[in-house]
């Protein structure tokens, strides 16, 4: 039975969007009332559930690599979006078709309407329905936003895991590191293991007081150990053993030392699934390894010049970005593009880019928290001699790649809102398919 009518898919993403634009959430009440009356879906397939400051995306899209390639039907729901919404729902790497986002809304807006639903909690409840109908073998559940009071934290899952903490959101998380640990640390579930990934020991003992007695701790620093380790600009190559394997010269598509740790977390939750009886082969971990594919994460799109995108936005991720350009790319001049939003601690962020940057273009992001640009131009023009301000990101990003020769390197970075808007551009230029 429809219960409402929309149109068109237009029409059904403009109603979505609407609730976008009344902000972020944070609670569980409303999300569980919806699923009380639709029969808890979450509840029907089993789950990991992943938090952290950086690195949650990473970590899912390489999971869910392996275990698709072991041959299981896997749902994968992350946020936020680069290009487009359906992104966020996946099953087997192939994005949720429009045909059924309408369908849902459709179905469900009357009680959507009555528990006063965002946008992020329709597209979780969306993703738990999607999930439960095809009858997925297994799903990976990143939070949106913290972890205690996400709405992602209504699912029991198999497991959780918690990617690297730092300093992020603080607005709404808190302005120290205990307290966002707390907050990301609070999905533990009593007797469901957390496997935590590589973080400092400050960190570690803020979850060791969180979990007590109730929830067990599993150290991805402890379990799986990582040697023989190279990085390239075509990828990582490392060694990897642990209780349920030993793996020589593994192959990691995604660049950088930050993803071999990610990578690390993820070989202690196959470790996990393995000793639970999941049939994991070797073959699937390379092969997973190897496929996996997460935009915008140090991703390279051309060679002479490079041109070189990086979803990097907080002082976490700009230090991981820092250290790829130091040490895997070979370059002339560093030509950065460069937009943030207003929430972020963009001082420490410019403050790493700008000794490495001999070209600075200062742009604005697709978002209405975007910072002015200009603001970042009073911190930049004292220490850089050639900075400029180009608000229209495609204005900038075509500048960037004229400043550039064939070997300097160009980086679009700062916000997931303008690196999602870079690929788009590029795309449409390469004439690719943005859309699946």
């Amino acid at each position: 039975m429809i219960r409402s009518l929309f149109m068109d898919y237009n029409e059904t993403t403009s109603y979505l969007f609407s609730k976008h634009a009344k902000g972020m959430k944070l609670g569980l009440d409303n999300i569980q009332s919806f699923l009380d009356g639709i029969n808890h879906p979450e509840q029907g397939f089993p789950s990991i559930h992943i938090a952290g400051t950086n690195g949650k995306g990473s970590t899912a899209a390489i999971l869910e690599s392996i275990l698709r390639e072991a041959g299981y039907k896997t749902g994968l729901y992350t946020s936020p979006h680069l290009m487009d919404m359906r992104e966020r729902i996946q099953i087997s790497g192939q994005w949720i078709p429009p045909e059924k986002v309408i369908h849902y809304i459709q179905y469900f807006k009357p009680d959507i309407e009555a528990t006063n639903l965002s946008f992020f909690e329709i597209l979780t409840a969306m993703s738990f329905l999607y999930f439960l109908e095809n009858k997925t073998d297994i799903a990976i559940l990143e939070t949106g936003l913290g972890g205690r009071l996400d709405a992602t934290n209504v699912v029991l899952p198999l497991f959780s895991m918690i990617t690297k903490i730092g300093l992020d959101h603080t607005r709404i998380l808190g302005k120290t590191l205990k307290s966002i640990t707390y907050e990301k640390g609070s999905i533990f579930k009593f007797n469901i293991p957390c496997l935590i990934g590589v973080n400092s020991n400050k960190v570690k003992t803020y979850f060791q007081e969180l979990a007590r007695e109730r929830t067990p701790l599993i150290y991805c620093q402890k379990q799986v150990h990582i040697y023989n380790t190279r990085l390239t600009d075509q990828g990582s190559w490392f060694d990897a053993e642990a209780e349920y394997f030993s793996y020589q010269n593994l192959y990691l598509r995604l660049l950088g030392h930050h993803q071999v740790q990610n990578c690390q977390l993820v070989l202690l939750a196959v470790n996990e699934l393995m000793k639970r009886g999941w049939m994991i082969s070797e073959r699937s971990v390379r092969e997973g390894l190897k496929k996996v594919q997460w935009p915008t994460r140090l991703e390279l799109l051309s060679e002479q010049p490079k041109l070189l995108l990086d979803s990097a936005h907080n002082p976490l991720g700009i230090k991981s970005l820092v250290k790829a350009l130091k040490t895997l790319f070979d370059y002339d001049r560093l030509i950065f593009l460069f937009g943030v939003l207003q929430d972020k601690d963009y001082r420490k962020m410019i403050e790493h880019i700008i000794p490495l940057a001999q070209e600075l273009i200062l742009t604005k992001p697709q978002s209405d928290r975007a910072l002015d640009p200009e603001n970042l131009y009073g911190l930049s023009i004292g220490r850089k001699k050639s900075v400029q301000v180009i608000p229209d990101i495609s204005q900038a990003w075509e500048t960037a790649v004229n400043l550039a020769g064939k070997n300097d390197l160009v980086c679009g970075t700062g916000s997931m809102f303008l690196t999602g808007e870079l690929l788009r551009l590029w795309k449409r230029k390469k004439n690719h398919i943005v859309y699946q």
